[in-house]
């Protein structure tokens, strides 16, 4: 491969995946002006805080092929956390507790994102429409049963799931990667992905083509569903009790994330590992700003900023691409 093959490859890459760019000048900057940035632990430190954010906006990216949008994800955070914590509480083999109070936060999750899908297939509800209301309703439910209180004394061996190590890597890191690897690959290299696409860029052409429209969306937000499930069985793991507000204030991060990886708003266009590093970029952006002791609401200001200028830079390609 010749030196223009080889830059037009990295053009191409940076236009589809704003963030690389941005990411990248950014790390720079950060490792020049930055105290401790560099630090190894506080390195692997972003990357650990970067996998909830990453396990959510992979789902949120699929939804956003589909030209929809998906409020419920913090509801899922709330309601599985309890869930499972109450599981956890139960008497009995921990052994067995543990499984099955994952498997009833996958369940959680996934019979959301199912209602989701039904109440946008089915009853043809706008999908900002139905997901705001299924997180006002779950979120709600999350505290209503726990009177707003955490459930506390989860056994240490679910905890391990967060707080453990393997090789010395934060085993919610492995986790993240195979999450990265398998939705990256469901959509690239495969049927679904295919279809995910085609109905994000046109339902109607998509419906006469023979695609089943109905059935890819509702799986499009049983995965956005189950995902945050899974999000929500690491962060249940490192905070070591069940939360009925998880994660929620953590809907500006997902999509930030998944606008700066390069997906398109409007449906048909997505990149799960843009995502991925628009979702660390979120983090090291902050976690720049809280070393440089900046406050909270100027970190927001700075948040807001860039998400604003990452989505004219996309919009600003996107028409030189028509």
């Amino acid at each position: 491969m010749d030196a223009a093959s080889v830059q037009r490859k990295i053009k191409e890459q940076i236009q589809d995946k704003p963030a690389i760019l941005f990411f990248a000048i950014f790390v720079v900057l950060s490792l020049l002006f930055v105290p401790n940035f560099a630090n190894p632990e506080n390195l692997l430190n972003i990357v650990t805080q970067s996998a909830d954010v990453i396990i959510l906006a992979c789902g949120m990216t699929y939804v956003f092929i589909n030209g929809s949008i998906d409020f419920s994800v913090t509801a899922v955070l709330g309601l599985s956390s309890i869930f499972g914590a109450m599981v956890l509480k139960l008497d009995g083999n921990v052994a067995l507790l543990i499984p099955l109070a994952i498997l009833t936060m996958f369940a959680t999750g996934t019979a959301i994102g199912l209602l989701n899908g039904f109440a946008i297939t089915k009853l043809k509800m706008p999908s900002f429409i139905a997901t705001m209301a299924t997180q006002l309703v779950f979120s709600g439910l999350a505290l209503t049963i726990t009177k707003s209180k955490s459930i506390g004394g989860i056994p240490r061996a679910f905890n391990q799931i967060a707080q453990g190590r393997w090789l010395g890597i934060p085993i919610p890191i492995y986790i993240m990667l195979t999450v990265v690897v398998i939705c990256a690959y469901l959509l690239n290299r495969t049927a679904f992905g295919k279809r995910m696409i085609a109905v994000g860029t046109n339902q109607n052409t998509s419906r006469i083509s023979g695609i089943p429209v109905e059935s890819t969306i509702i799986w499009i937000f049983c995965v956005s569903g189950f995902l945050a499930a899974l999000a929500a069985v690491v962060m249940t793991a490192r905070l070591g009790s069940g939360l009925p507000a998880l994660g929620k204030d953590m809907l500006m991060h997902i999509v930030a994330a998944v606008v700066m990886g390069g997906t398109a708003v409007t449906g048909g266009k997505g990149n799960i590992l843009g995502t991925a590093v628009g979702a660390i970029f979120v983090i090291t952006l902050n976690n720049s700003l809280n070393l440089l002791h900046m406050e909270w609401y100027f970190i927001n200001v700075c948040k807001g900023a860039l998400i604003l200028v990452v989505a004219l830079y996309v919009a600003w390609h996107m028409r030189k691409e028509v």
